[in-house]
Parts: C-alpha cells; structure tokens; sequence
C-alpha cells in the first residue's frame, strides 16, 4: 500500500499541474529556488566545518530545530500549500489502518517539500567531514532519516487535525488560536534584538538561543553528531536515542488523527440564527430587525448598498476567516511599533575631530516616540484596503443572490467597500492621532492623514476591481480559514500581491509624492492642503474603482459564479 499511496500521489500532482498552469508555474519556481540555495548551503556547512565543534554544533542544533518548526508552521501560514493525500479524501475508499497512516506518512515525505527537506538534512554530515570528524559525519546521515520522519509526522498531525473539529465552533477557535499563534512566531525577528547586543555587536544572547534550541526535540537528531564530535560521547549517545524514538512517538498520534479525520464528519452543519428574533408579520420591521445597520447606512447611501453593508459588517463580526484578517491587521501593527521600539537609533555629534555616531535607545514615552511611526499608519492603509480583494470568493455561491435579485454591480461594490470602512476608518484614524500623541508632532498629523486616506481610497478601488477580474481559490463557509488548498493558488495570490502593491504605488504618487517632499522640506504647514487632497483623491479613486469593477461584475457574474463553483467545497457551500 505505500507503493501504492507514493505512485498515486504523484499521479494526482502530474493532473493537476497538466490542468492548472498556475500551479504548475509555482511548483516549478518554488523547486527550482529551493533548489538553488542547496549550493551556498553546501559552501555555507564546508566553512562551518573550519569552526569550533562547539559552534558548529549549535549552528546546527538551532537549524534543525528551525526546519522541524517550519514544516508545522508554514502549511498553517499558507494557504495553497500541498495537501495531496489528505486522509478525508480516502474516507470513501478504505478504512484508517496502520497500514494506511504508514503510507500516507510516507507519501508526505515524497514531495518536493519532503526531497528538499532531505537534501538539506544531509548537509550536516559535509559539515563533519570538513571538520575531520567521520564519526560525527556517519552519526548525521544515519539521523537524517530520523530527523525528516519527525518533519513529516509532526507537520502532518498538527496541520491535518488543525483542519477539522467536532463542531463549527471548534474549528473557528482553533483557527484563530493557531493564527495568534503563527503571529507571536511573526515577532520573533523583533525579538532578537532583545537577545543581541547590537551596541557592542555580541551575539551571547542568540547563541543561548541556539543552543536551547538543540537540545529541544525539534534539534535533537542534528545536534548529537556535534556533541560526539566535542567527546561527549554520553550526551550524544542521549540525543540520538531521543532522536530515535521521537518518530515511533509521534507516528501513534499520527495513527489517531488519521482515525480522527477519517470517522468523523467532515462538515458539521447548524442552522443559522440570523432570522430568528425577526418579527413573524412580513414588512420592513423584519428586515430592520436582521439587519440593524441597514436602516443607519441608508441615510448616506441607496437602499441596495446599505443591504450589502449591512451583510457584510454581519460577515466581519461572525466569520472566521474575515475575523482572521482583522487579528492580522491588528497584530501588524503591534508588530511594526515592536520592531521600532526594539529597534536602535543613531545619534551624531560634531566636533572639530570630526563626527562620532553612537547608538541610542528608542522611546515609545508619549513626546519621544520617533516619527517612523507615523508609517505604520500608511501600511495599514494599504492593508485595511486590501482586505476585499477576494471578497466575492469569500460569498461562496450566495454569490447566487445578488444575482437572481438582479442588484446592480456598482451596489454591490460600493456595499462592500462601505462595510469595512464603517469601521477600519475610524481605527486608522485612532491610529494616526496616537502616533501623533506618541511623537508630540502634531504639526504632522494632518500631512500623514491625507496621504492615509489617499492610499485607502486608492486600495478600495484596486480590490474593487480585482475581485471581479482575478478571483482566486479560498476556503468555503464553514471550513477552517487555516486549512490548505491543493490548488496551488498561492502562487496566484503571491502575484497578485506583488502587482497590486506596483499598482497602487503608481497611483499613490499624487498624494505620496508631496508627503516625501513635506517630509525633506520639513514645511508641515503646507499638510494642511495635502489633507483634502488625500480625501478628495482616494474618495474619487474608491469611487471610480466601485463603478468599474461594478461594470465588469455585471457582464462576468455569471462566469464568477461558475469558477467559484469549480473550486473544491463551494458546490455544497
């Protein structure tokens, strides 16, 4: 049966890259840049070879322990990442065995992700042989096995039961538990900065870090060949058992999810309550009462657009996968102020000698904060705007609704792009006035304000169209927002990301070009008349972003309703 489960599995990928050039196109650069960094990695173990045993040791320790760590982060992260095989999909054809969770197992590591993975845990053993020690360089081909096997039985167990729980609550909790865990993992590289020393450019902090690292089970089956080649025989003798053992450990709980996912519902199914409080007798009270923002939103815009605001600001506040990218634009910003307040600054004194640069702390004191963060307001922007470029996606077939009612695609884009400004205006707008408290230049704030909501408007519209034209495979109504696709749609995405963040850049250029010039002239004054024209600017640009994706909605609805049919999950949804 694992001949079986390795051969099918690439029979699945070979259809699907025949029948998607997209995913065909990410596979091939994704291989050929992992690929590629195999050499300097090589170069990179034969120098640490000519290091200290005890440094090299470490090194490799805490890359081990990264590698192990990565195969369960980065499929939680992506969406898109391979998820061939899953054990859901054999549900109909045979029962959960040892047998099957073997090969499947197996199957895992006989990807691209699996074969890179293996390369590179048998780089170590080049790293020994330079160093003269065969001994140790025998000890890490004979763990690599061991090493990878933890990889794939780890990254499995955690990424396939993330996927599933016994009931829709379940699933959404454990989705945003595992993405604020993913963003606490996104502060580690601001974190460092509290291990090093970078006055003085010691690294006694991070390589504590390293080796606690390797002497975690993640790192273990790397660094025991560094402790036999120090003469710790015991030590290593130690590790190497542990290394051992921890896949005999791990495949048991693999065994168990695999049971898990195999036996129990796949969806589970309750019955929305969002017309149960509504009166009985028909009439406006009962729309009024389901929907109570509609009646609000109605006195600054159509009748048809406050019902899609109102719908959608239901959305924002109930499903995970939009609850999701709030936590996201919130733990963004925690980040970029983290990374400014551990960040140093540089100070410069002027004598007749000449000039001294020294390093300096940097203070978030409210009157001290420096004015770099007043930048996280204009990425925030970006993202805040950003947020609705799949969002037709997001409906899943109720797209069907908007339209067998016959709702014109302009209401449709306006009422989308009215929901999230509803309440992302009012935070950016927080945002900006706490940057302002924060530095004390409040002489700033109105400068910054106007490119903000410039760049906003400018991202409303950019996403307003792009749903329409460049749709993209997401998770349907119900499912897991963490859970992987197999369509290989990140790559989609990733481009699509890439472009939009070009393309917004050009049209920012109004409203950013004066804000760079206010900036090096210091003449904030003159910010005051780049605050209308940032709101006239991205108002106007969010408008005609709304008007023609609303176009291009009314002529292709019907093919984006049939491509987001296509997608696994949303026929049923």
């Amino acid at each position: 049966m694992v001949a079986t489960l390795v051969a099918l599995r690439w029979r699945i990928t070979l259809n699907v890259l025949r029948s998607n050039i997209w995913a065909a196109l990410g596979l091939i650069l994704g291989a050929t840049g992992a690929l590629a960094l195999l050499t300097p990695l090589v170069l990179g173990a034969v120098t640490l070879g000519r290091a200290d045993p005890a440094t090299a040791t470490q090194v490799l320790g805490g890359v081990g322990a990264a590698i192990t760590i990565g195969w369960t982060v980065v499929p939680l992260l992506s969406t898109g990442v391979d998820a061939t095989l899953d054990p859901r999909s054999m549900a109909a054809w045979t029962a959960p065995s040892r047998t099957l969770s073997l090969g499947l197992a197996v199957a895992g590591a006989c990807g691209v992700p699996g074969i890179v993975t293996g390369l590179v845990l048998l780089i170590p053993a080049v790293t020994w042989l330079a160093a003269g020690q065969p001994g140790a360089a025998l000890l890490s081909l004979l763990l690599a096995p061991a090493s990878l096997a933890t990889c794939v039985l780890l990254g499995r167990s955690v990424v396939i039961r993330a996927g599933v729980s016994s009931s829709r609550r379940g699933r959404d909790l454990l989705a945003l538990l595992g993405f604020f865990a993913v963003m606490a993992l996104s502060l580690l590289p601001s974190l460092l900065n509290l291990v090093l020393d970078a006055e003085h450019l010691e690294l006694g902090g991070l390589v504590a870090v390293a080796r606690g690292l390797g002497l975690t089970p993640f790192g273990w089956a790397l660094a025991a060949p560094g402790y036999l080649a120090q003469g710790q025989a015991a030590t290593a003798a130690l590790l190497t058992v542990g290394a051992l053992a921890l896949p005999l450990v791990l495949a048991p709980v693999w065994h168990r999810v695999v049971i898990r996912v195999m036996t129990a519902p796949t969806q589970t199914r309750t019955r929305a309550h969002a017309y149960a409080d509504a009166p009985s007798h028909p009439g406006r009270a009962a729309v009024g009462a389901v929907l109570p923002w509609q009646r609000r939103l109605e006195r600054i815009s159509s009748g048809p657009t406050a019902a899609v605001a109102a719908r959608c600001l239901r959305y924002w506040r109930s499903d995970p996968r939009y609850l999701v990218q709030v936590v996201a634009v919130l733990a963004v910003a925690v980040l970029l102020t983290g990374m400014i307040a551990t960040n140093y600054g540089f100070a410069t004194d002027s004598y007749d000698e000449g000039t001294t640069v020294t390093l300096r702390d940097v203070s978030l004191t409210p009157g001290q904060a420096p004015g770099a963060l007043f930048i996280i307001g204009l990425i925030l922007a970006l993202l805040c705007g950003w947020m609705i470029h799949d969002d037709l996606a997001f409906d899943s077939t109720a797209l069907w609704t908007h339209i067998s009612a016959g709702l014109p695609g302009r209401s449709d884009r306006l009422g989308r792009a009215l929901a999230v400004a509803v309440w992302q205006l009012p935070l950016l707008l927080a945002l900006i006035f706490v940057c302002g408290w924060l530095t004390g230049n409040w002489v700033q704030v109105p400068a910054y304000l106007g490119a903000m909501v410039g760049m906003y408007g400018v991202a409303l519209a950019w996403s307003s169209v792009t749903s329409v034209l460049l749709p993209y495979e997401t998770n349907p109504p119900g499912e897991n927002p963490m859970k992987s696709r197999t369509s290989g749609t990140a790559f989609i995405a990733a481009l699509l990301q890439m472009l939009g963040t070009v393309v917004i850049g050009v049209v920012c250029l109004p409203v950013l070009v004066p804000l760079i010039v206010l900036v090096t002239r210091e003449a904030w004054l003159w910010g005051w008349l780049l605050l209308p024209a940032g709101v006239l600017w991205g108002g106007g640009v969010a408008w005609c972003g709304a008007v023609l994706g609303g176009r291009q909605l009314d002529r292709r609805c019907a093919d984006v309703l049939a491509t987001i049919r296509t997608w696994p999950g949303h026929d049923a949804a």
